[in-house]
């Protein structure tokens, strides 16, 4: 089984929450004859992975009125964020940003994080991060800050960091189908060279990389064991790159037998390439 995700193209949805109101009304007195409400909104669905604690999503970003009266006609309303001006004219209902790299908060799950992971949805707080100006209004129009994005993420126990100049492998699998198995991720450059880098530590978690100065080849990200393995064991394969796009592999590791690099299982593929100006770039497959 194999599942490929990009930070781009996972398919987990980032969509709007249902907005709380502030009492802090922003721009007029209040009224009662018109109420127009700003919240930000995801212009387009976005793909998060991420793991507890701080984590950063790219997301197609704008702001949204709503709320308001049928007699509202329109007035202009600046919204400043990130230290530019964005205009809703008069007579629109909302404006794109565009993308923008946005900071959120995961709290820690009930419970050990699966080796492969889980969904959970937390909320990412817009209402101290913008500001509203408006325009041309009427005497009788109140303009409220809205805002909250609710986030659905795929979490993982631990992720691979983001290393300027290298592609970082991190290897996790199920515990419960190990049977006590010591499994160890090994990089090996092809064809038929011996590993060049591996990691033996007796945790879930190993790792390995290769660095933008390394010699351009095709290499083996490989999975193997101290001990036969008699069944199957889901593994799950994390890689980094240098410029924070992540990639997830899924594979089930068989026929594992201790002792030799013919039983050892490729858990994927990766052609590295440096062009003439000296850009490195890592295309992995299966």
């Amino acid at each position: 089984m194999k599942l490929n995700k990009y930070l781009a193209i996972f398919g987990i949805t980032l969509f709007l929450a249902s907005c709380t109101q502030s009492d802090e009304v922003a721009v007029a007195p209040a009224s009662n004859n018109i109420q127009v409400i700003v919240e930000p909104f995801a212009a387009t669905a976005v793909d998060i992975i991420g793991q507890v604690g701080s984590n950063t999503a790219m997301v197609d970003l704008g702001f949204r009125l709503t709320e308001f009266s049928t007699t509202y006609n329109g007035s202009d309303i600046d919204i400043i964020y990130g230290g530019n001006t964005y205009t809703i004219p008069a007579g629109e209902r909302e404006v794109v940003v565009g993308p923008t790299s946005v900071d959120f908060e995961i709290a820690p799950l009930a419970g050990a994080v699966p080796y492969n992971g889980a969904v959970i949805t937390s909320q990412i707080n817009f209402d101290d991060r913008y500001d509203i100006v408006v325009n041309n209004r009427p005497a009788d129009l109140v303009v409220l800050k809205g805002g909250a994005l609710s986030v659905n993420a795929r979490v993982y126990g631990q992720l691979p960091p983001v290393t300027p100049g290298k592609i970082t492998f991190l290897f996790d699998w199920n515990p419960n189908d190990d049977a006590g198995n010591d499994l160890d991720l090994r990089l090996r450059r092809m064809p038929g060279d011996i590993g060049i880098d591996w990691s033996a530590s007796v945790t879930n978690y190993e790792d390995t990389f290769i660095a933008d100065t390394d010699m351009d080849a095709t290499y083996q990200v490989k999975a193997d064991a101290w001990s036969t393995i008699g069944g199957t064991i889901s593994g799950i394969l994390f890689a980094m790159h240098p410029d924070g796009t992540l990639e997830v592999f899924e594979k089930d590791l068989t026929g594992i037998v201790y002792g030799g690099i013919a039983d050892e299982v490729v858990l994927v593929n990766v052609d590295k390439v440096t062009d003439m100006d000296g850009n490195v770039t890592y295309t992995l497959y299966q």
